[in-house]
């Protein structure tokens, strides 16, 4: 589960431009209704409006046809998409503009233009680099250079480095730590994303897309109770696209418990293959504190499972059945059990009936980690 599952959320993020009207990169325009329209068009894009960033960029170039960054953004945008056809159709205009008046930003903006047009795949990743050469202490550049980096470099390694840098300048921009996020989830950095998005929603609380991409951090991270529950924010803040999201991560946590359910009810079929043949290699197997067979904790793979725990309660137990099975769907990729044991022990001929629970941890389908909770008490007298 790579860009798809999050692709929306972050390319949001590469329309987003800063607020700040000193920090934006400069533009050459003499045209004061059509600058108004473009910083219009960059703050829908913030706002993850979309179709406003585009009306708002196609608004800009219809009052001033010369409004070369427009065509950029426009161009940059639907290269992003990978919509290289439209993307040409703002660059031809764009470099039809007679350049003898442009700045430097605009001037490295159109090498990087003159390059698409020969290829549309073109790497821009010179072009951004340059561009923060020349305007260092500009966030804007920093966060055009990590957005291309990510998207159109495919280097998340090099967005990282800009959005630092972008953040240093804007440590309050919530657009920054959430472009962050997402470059370290593709990096595979999870403790490093999770704190980019939570500074996000400390920075942004009113957006809708923060909760959102926390959602998706969750969703990445497999913990789909978690991820739900901001898929359920966002959409209730206005985010209509996270519904969709939030029912595949619900269906995510039904395929847990369908897991857990599976092997309780090979356990009461007395299908051990199949019991074990759930638990991956690894699983780290913790019976109660005191319980007879806590002797032994932990029990690290299914073999030391079936040998130290099962065929014992085999060889010692005349039944020993698990009833009122309640699952329960938790964060962290984990199922927690409500149940009662009712057994009998074979030699002294005393019963059990005891509230138990059981926490299991799961992982692309596997059992990775088991804790027992219940009433020792019962047991150690039973056995007795």
């Amino acid at each position: 589960m790579r860009t798809r599952l999050f692709s929306v959320a972050l390319l949001m993020s590469f329309l987003t431009t800063l607020s700040a009207q000193d920090i934006y990169l400069p533009v050459s325009s003499s045209s004061e209704a059509a600058k108004s329209q473009y910083f219009k068009a960059l703050q829908a894009g913030e706002q993850v409006n979309i179709p406003g960033f585009f009306d708002g960029m196609k608004a800009a170039v219809k009052t001033d046809p010369n409004f070369f960054m427009a065509y950029v953004n426009l161009a940059f945008a639907e290269t992003a998409f990978g919509q290289y056809e439209k993307a040409a159709a703002f660059i031809k205009p764009a470099l039809a503009i007679d350049p003898a008046r442009f700045n430097e930003c605009e001037k490295i903006h159109r090498k990087a233009l003159e390059a698409w047009a020969k290829d549309p795949k073109a790497d821009p990743a010179k072009y951004m680099e340059a561009l923060t050469a020349a305007y260092p202490n500009t966030a804007e550049a920093h966060d055009l250079a990590g957005k291309s980096a990510k998207w159109l470099s495919k280097d998340s390694k090099a967005s990282v480095k800009h959005f630092l840098r972008l953040l240093e300048l804007r440590p309050n921009y919530g657009g920054g730590y959430n472009s962050l996020g997402y470059s370290y989830l593709e990096l595979g950095e999870m403790d490093k994303a999770k704190t980019a998005f939570e500074k996000y929603l400390e920075v942004s609380p009113n957006e809708a897309n923060a909760y959102d991409s926390m959602a998706d951090y969750f969703m990445t991270n497999k913990e789909y109770a978690k991820s739900v529950e901001y898929y359920d924010k966002a959409a209730a803040m206005g985010m209509s696209s996270a519904i969709k999201r939030a029912d595949q991560a619900r269906a995510a946590m039904k395929g847990n418990v369908a897991v857990v359910d599976g092997l309780y009810q090979a356990f009461a079929k007395g299908d051990v293959p199949a019991v074990l043949a759930v638990m991956d290699a690894g699983i780290v197997w913790n019976e109660a504190e005191s319980y007879p067979y806590a002797d032994k904790n932990p029990y690290i793979g299914p073999d030391a499972v079936l040998n130290g725990v099962f065929t014992r309660i085999g060889a010692e137990w005349e039944y020993f059945n698990l009833t009122d099975i309640q699952l329960h769907d938790m964060s962290g990729n984990q199922v927690l059990a409500t149940l009662r044991y009712k057994a009998k022990h074979k030699t002294t001929g005393k019963t059990i009936d005891s509230q138990t629970a059981h926490l299991w941890t799961l992982k692309d389908g596997k059992i990775t980690a088991f804790q027992q909770f219940t009433d020792t008490k019962q047991a150690a007298e039973a056995v007795k």
